[in-house]
C-alpha cells in the first residue's frame, strides 16, 4: 500500500495548517494557480514551433529539416539535464529553482523574438529548455509535498489538466500571432506571459524556504541521481512511463498521415485529431486526479489505476489506426488521450508518493524517459516506412508490455 508523502519530502514543507485542517480544494487551487500558469506556457511551447517550422526556415533561409532542431534543441536539453538539475532542488529549494528556471524561460523565448539568426534561435531554445528543466521538475515537486494527502491528486490532476490546456491553445494562439506580427511574435507572447506570472510565483512560493528548517538532512550527492532505478517500485513505474509513451506518442506522431492517406482528409480536418488529443488530455488529468484521491482515501494508491490507462490505450490506439471508419478513429483518439491524461497524473502522484528526499530527481527522470520514449517510438515505427501495419504491431507488442507490469506493480502494491 502506499505511504502518504511526508510534508518534507522534495526539499519543501506544507504552507502552515496545511497539514492539520480540512483541505480546501478551491483555495488550494488558486494558491498555485500562478504555477499552473507557467505549466500552460510550457505547455503551450511544446507545440508551438513545428506549425510555424516551414515560414521559419524561409526566413532564415535554412532548410525545413534544419529548423527543426528548433524543436530537438528545446526537448533534447530537458531531457539530458533534468535529472542532474533535480538534485539541486533540495539545496536551493523551489522558489530559487522556479526563479532562476522561469527567468532562464523568458531570456530564451525574448530571445528567440528578437533574432533571426540560427545559431542564436537554436542557444535560445536550448537556455528555454533548460529553464524548463530546472522549474518544472520543482513546481511539481513542490506541489505534491505541499498539498494535503486528500486532495493531492486532484492538484497535481489541475497542473497536468493546465500543460495539456496549453497543448490544445498554444497552436492555434500561436498561428493567429503568428499571422497577425509575424514568427517572431509567438516567442514575444510567450515571454511576456513568463514575464507577468514569474512575481506571482516567487510569491505564491514565499512559504517554500521553511523548508530549510523543516527538512532533515539529506544526501544531495551525485549517487542520489540513481536512487530512483534502485528502488523497485520506481524502477517499474519508469519503465511503465517508458512503454506507454513510446506506444502512445510513437502512434501519434504518424496517425495524422495514416487517417489524412485513408481517407484524403485536409490539413484543417486534420485539426480535429490534434483537438482531440488534446480535450481528451485535459479530461484524462482531472479524472485521474479525482480517482487518485478516491483510492488513496481508501487505503490503496495510484498504482491500482495504472493498469486501467495502460489497457485503455492498448485497446484505443488499435482502434484508432486500425479500424477503417473515421468516426471510431476520431471516438477512439478522444478515449485514448483520456487515458493518457490520467495517466501522467497519477504516474505523476506515484512517483512524487514514492521518492521521500528525492522528489524533484525522481520526477526529473519520470519526464527524461517520457522524451527518450517519444523519440524511441517515432523510430521504432517508422524504421521500415509508415504504414498502419507497422504502428499497430510496434505500439501493441508496447503498450501489452506496458500492462503486464503495471498488472505487477499493482499487484504487489497491494
Amino acid at each position: 500500500m502506499e505511504t502518504p508523502l511526508p510534508a518534507t519530502d522534495a526539499g519543501a514543507a506544507r504552507a502552515p495548517g496545511t497539514a492539520s485542517t480540512p483541505p480546501r480544494l478551491l483555495k488550494l487551487l488558486l494558491g498555485y494557480l500562478p504555477l499552473y500558469l507557467f505549466l500552460f506556457l510550457v505547455g503551450a511551447e511544446m507545440y508551438l514551433v513545428a506549425p510555424l517550422l516551414p515560414t521559419v526556415a524561409a526566413d532564415i533561409g535554412v532548410p525545413v529539416a534544419g529548423a527543426a532542431h528548433l524543436v530537438t534543441a528545446y526537448v533534447l536539453v530537458q531531457a539530458v539535464t533534468g535529472p542532474p538539475l533535480g538534485l539541486a532542488n533540495s539545496r536551493l529549494g523551489p522558489r530559487t529553482m522556479v526563479g532562476i528556471g522561469a527567468s532562464l524561460f523568458i531570456a530564451g523565448n525574448a530571445t528567440a523574438a528578437l533574432s533571426g539568426n540560427y545559431g542564436v534561435l537554436i542557444a535560445s531554445r536550448a537556455v528555454a529548455g533548460f529553464g524548463v528543466a530546472m522549474a518544472g521538475p520543482a513546481i511539481w515537486a513542490w506541489i505534491a509535498a505541499s498539498a494535503p494527502e486528500a486532495v493531492r491528486g486532484r492538484a497535481m490532476g489541475a497542473g497536468m489538466g493546465a500543460f495539456a490546456l496549453g497543448q490544445v491553445l498554444g497552436v492555434p494562439v500561436g498561428g493567429f500571432a503568428a499571422d497577425l506580427a509575424g514568427w517572431h511574435s509567438p516567442f514575444a507572447l510567450l515571454g511576456a506571459a513568463a514575464l507577468a506570472a514569474l512575481p506571482l510565483m516567487l510569491y505564491g512560493l514565499r512559504h517554500s524556504g521553511e523548508h530549510h528548517r523543516h527538512q532533515r538532512a539529506q544526501d544531495t550527492g551525485a549517487r542520489v541521481l540513481w536512487r530512483v532505478w534502485t528502488r523497485a517500485r520506481l524502477r517499474r513505474a519508469l519503465i511503465v512511463t517508458f512503454l506507454f509513451h513510446a506506444a502512445s506518442l510513437g502512434a501519434y506522431t504518424y496517425l495524422p498521415n495514416i487517417l489524412g492517406s485513408r481517407y484524403e482528409l485536409s490539413t484543417s480536418a486534420l485539426g480535429a485529431v490534434g483537438l482531440l488529443s488534446g480535450l481528451g488530455m485535459f479530461i484524462g488529468a482531472s479524472l485521474g486526479g479525482r480517482f487518485g484521491d478516491a483510492v488513496r482515501a481508501r487505503g490503496r494508491g495510484e498504482a491500482v489505476l495504472i493498469p486501467l490507462w495502460t489497457t485503455t490505450l492498448l485497446v484505443t490506439l488499435t482502434v484508432a489506426v486500425g479500424v477503417r471508419s473515421l468516426w471510431f478513429n476520431l471516438a477512439a483518439v478522444l478515449v485514448w488521450f483520456i487515458a493518457a491524461g490520467a495517466f501522467d497524473t497519477n504516474q505523476q502522484t506515484l512517483v512524487a508518493s514514492h521518492s521521500d528526499g528525492f522528489t524533484a530527481v525522481a520526477l526529473s527522470w519520470n519526464l527524461a524517459v517520457l522524451y527518450a520514449a517519444a523519440s524511441w517510438g517515432v523510430w521504432l515505427m517508422g524504421v521500415y516506412g509508415v504504414s498502419a501495419t507497422a504502428v499497430i504491431g510496434a505500439g501493441t507488442v508496447m503498450a501489452a508490455l506496458a500492462v503486464v507490469i503495471a498488472v505487477l506493480g499493482a499487484w504487489r502494491a497491494r
